[in-house]
């Protein structure tokens, strides 16, 4: 018998995924996806309606009646799951990289809502409705879990198999809830950098983006004097702000006029980074200019570039950044309450496939979580105390009508569920 037992759980965002690597490819089959019929509200037992949830599968090495494990990818608010996510995947790689020895079936499960630019795997079909967004929760998630777990082993006869979830970020706070609510169905739990504890205000995500830029080993790239000059550069920023010289800013970064002229937009511009800081999501092997934190941080270490502030210039101009950074994008287009194509996650700012469809992890905040990403402390290398995390989750009443009193009890709710 194959013998696993692993539930690693971190109460907070203390490993970024700072170095990812060469990722192993198992197949490159573009097999399609496959369907599960799911429940629409598993709490509700008047409701009939079902949807069709996709998944993907990777049998290469799995001998049908064996007692190999069975490795379930549960997917979550990052990039959408396609057949990479089981064969060379930014998702579960490790689990990967083990099928051959484990002889291990391996699935990869999409969350419900994350998959609905196709529309035909959404558990509702019109998101002009006042409820469309009511099944969207990780208690939904992980019954979604437990019941596909239940059909694929009346599917594959798995009867001696040993389940192991796996993810990061919020799918590793669902792979250990999925391991705490059904140990009937989850053997073991794989949860990478998962803050299983919901809390309103989140300092430690910008505190870690800075440490991140301090890792040099294992091909990151980064270091100490890397994450100074960020700071240096940044603290010139808040100087000029503190005094209300904003003009001297726009100059120096080349913006227009009235680009300042806000506290909205000055929040915009500088709150998370005047650039983009790539940290959890960060890609060794990305070939983009400034692309990672060692392309980053041989831009901000390059003294012949001028001062820390001239590099946080240089840098933007790389980045081809002409007013905000990436997370700036997507604070002014909250507060516009306007869709738009990128969505800040907890792995970073990702492309939402389907612009047009709610902002889904933004109302997950709402509705669950908070993890409203602040910088306050010392250890936080952009501009610190523009915004709080009430700034931060003011838009939860423009677009979904939550007040900020409702995020907080959301918030109580979800770890007394989860027993935090």
């Amino acid at each position: 018998m194959w013998q696993l037992v692993l539930l690693s759980i971190a109460e907070g965002h203390s490993n970024f995924l700072v170095h990812q690597g060469s990722r192993q490819v198992i197949s490159l089959d573009p097999a399609p996806a496959r369907y599960h019929e799911q429940s629409q509200d598993h709490f509700d037992a008047a409701n009939n309606n079902t949807w069709l949830q996709a998944y993907y599968v990777n049998e290469s090495f799995w001998k049908p009646g064996s007692d190999a494990p069975i490795f379930l990818c549960v997917g979550g608010e990052g990039p959408a799951l396609d057949a990479s996510a089981v064969q060379q995947s930014v998702h579960c790689n490790i689990a990967v990289e083990w099928l051959q020895e484990t002889k291990a079936l391996m699935f990869a499960l999409e969350h419900r809502y994350y998959g609905c630019h196709n529309m035909s795997a959404c558990p509702v079909k019109d998101f002009s409705r006042p409820d469309a967004l009511s099944f969207l929760t990780s208690r939904q998630a992980v019954e979604d879990i437990a019941s596909f777990v239940k059909a694929m082993n009346a599917k594959y006869s798995l009867k001696r198999n040993l389940w192991v979830t796996w993810g990061g970020s919020y799918p590793g706070m669902l792979a250990g809830w999925s391991r705490l609510k059904h140990p009937e169905l989850i053997h073991a739990a794989v949860a990478s950098s998962a803050p299983v504890f919901a809390t309103f205000d989140m300092p430690q995500y910008c505190d870690h983006m800075s440490f991140a830029y301090t890792v040099s080993h294992s091909g990151v790239g980064g270091s100490e004097a890397c994450r100074d000059a960020i700071g240096t550069g940044h603290a010139w920023i808040q100087e000029r702000f503190q005094k209300g010289d904003f003009q001297t800013v726009v100059e120096k970064f080349g913006l227009q006029n009235d680009s300042l002229s806000s506290l909205d937009k000055r929040i915009a511009f500088a709150s998370t980074g005047v650039a983009n800081f790539p940290a959890q999501e960060n890609d060794p092997l990305c070939e983009e200019a400034a692309c990672n934190i060692a392309k980053v941080c041989q831009v901000m270490t390059n003294t012949s570039l001028g001062d820390e502030v001239s590099r946080l210039v240089t840098l933007r101009q790389l980045q081809g950044i002409r007013t905000l950074s990436q997370k700036g994008q997507v604070q002014a287009q909250l507060l516009s309450g306007l869709p738009g194509p990128l969505r800040n996650t907890l792995t970073g700012v990702l492309p939402q496939t389907g612009a047009q469809l709610p902002d889904f992890w933004f109302y997950q905040t709402c509705k669950e979580f908070g993890f409203y990403q602040t910088c306050e402390d010392d250890d936080c290398m952009f501009v610190r105390d523009l915004a709080n995390a009430s700034y931060m989750a003011s838009p939860c009443m423009k677009l979904f009508n939550i007040t900020l009193e409702d995020v907080q009890s959301n918030i109580d709710s979800t770890n007394y569920h989860y027993g935090g």
